[in-house]
């Protein structure tokens, strides 16, 4: 009978992933899908919503949801409207760009009822931003300036010699520049490239060029503040970029006693933010980004290590919702 309770229990654990259109998805490097079919081996089922087929009618998020029966080779069900408050979990896992559209997405998902358990939290992903957050702890971090003014990013340039200008809020290595100081000026032209947009001069992060990102960025998946696999990027000849998507190579890496430390610290402020599934990242020992709207890379850290992180994440998943419904079973009964 208890065996019975169990499978029952399982069959109706429902799991929502919020993600961007399954054509711009990469599936050598999608650590979503891998979560997925994951919890689909487990007996869960797994559900799909894209942004743009998410509303608020009235007081209750909704949206047309597929069921996806197969990860592997994507396979889902024709959607239908579903309110997201029946799911026993929401993972939000769109890829910046950090726009207005993500805003609204979040201020939609406040909605969901305390017993949906979120993976990360929808406040934080709305609250944190992933290359300012590492700054919360600036002895960790490069030099860094943060601004629109390209006086202020003159006068970095000329401090440092060689910087990297990133857009505030993209992923990926796009957009991302190098400038080198030079006496006749030349430089001031891709700062003012990197500040543009149509409409008027964005936020730019500037940070000191690291050489030694030439021997790899490294990127630790931390699961509830904890590490569990990492990966180290390594740039492919003539580049500075140390993004998988830019090309870069993958090798096993271990972590230092100054990233240990550094992962110590910063632990205690993931968990209390509700920042479950973080990747942080670091070129010669200094933390540079903290990405948490979709962190991934688990399927390089599998190649490299051997492991399989996503069973790791699932564990620990699946024991947080089981404990969130026995204490609110309790809060209840009490």
């Amino acid at each position: 009978m208890k065996n019975d309770m169990e499978v029952a229990a399982r069959s109706t654990q429902k799991f929502l992933f919020v993600m961007d259109p399954a054509e711009t998805l990469n599936p050598d490097t999608e650590t979503s899908l891998l979560l997925m079919q994951e919890l689909i081996r487990r007996g869960r089922r797994v559900y799909w919503l894209q942004a743009e087929n998410l509303a608020l009618i009235h007081d209750q998020p909704m949206g047309m949801v597929s069921s996806v029966t197969s990860a592997e080779h994507l396979v889902r069900t024709k959607p239908v409207w579903a309110n997201l408050n029946d799911f026993a979990a929401v993972l939000v896992r769109n890829d910046p760009p950090f726009d207005t559209a993500y805003l609204q997405l979040t201020l939609i998902l406040d909605h969901l009822e305390p017993h949906v358990t979120q993976f990360n939290s929808v406040e934080a992903l709305r609250n944190f931003n992933e290359k300012m957050l590492p700054l919360r702890w600036p002895e960790f971090t490069p030099p860094t300036l943060i601004c629109t003014s390209a006086a202020l990013l003159e006068a970095f340039t000329r401090e440092h010699q060689e910087i990297v200008l990133k857009p505030l809020n993209d992923c990926s290595g796009r957009g991302i520049s190098k400038v080198v100081w030079d006496a006749h000026g030349d430089f001031r032209d891709k700062i003012r490239i990197a500040l543009q947009t149509d409409a008027s001069p964005r936020f730019i992060v500037a940070q000191k060029y690291l050489q030694a990102v030439s021997e790899g960025d490294k990127r630790v998946y931390l699961l509830n503040g904890n590490p569990v696999g990492m990966v180290n990027r390594i740039p492919r000849p003539g580049s500075y970029l140390a993004n998988i998507h830019q090309g870069a190579s993958c090798e096993p890496t271990h972590l230092s006693d100054r990233e240990s430390h550094i992962i110590e610290t910063i632990a205690p402020f993931l968990r209390a933010q509700g920042i479950f599934l973080a990747g942080a990242d670091f070129i010669d020992e200094y933390l540079t980004e903290l990405n948490i709207t979709s962190p991934s890379a688990v399927r390089q850290i599998n190649q490299v290590s051997g492991r399989q992180v996503e069973r790791r994440i699932v564990d620990a998943m699946l024991e947080t919702i089981a404990l969130k419904t026995c204490c609110d079973g309790w809060r209840a009964a009490a």
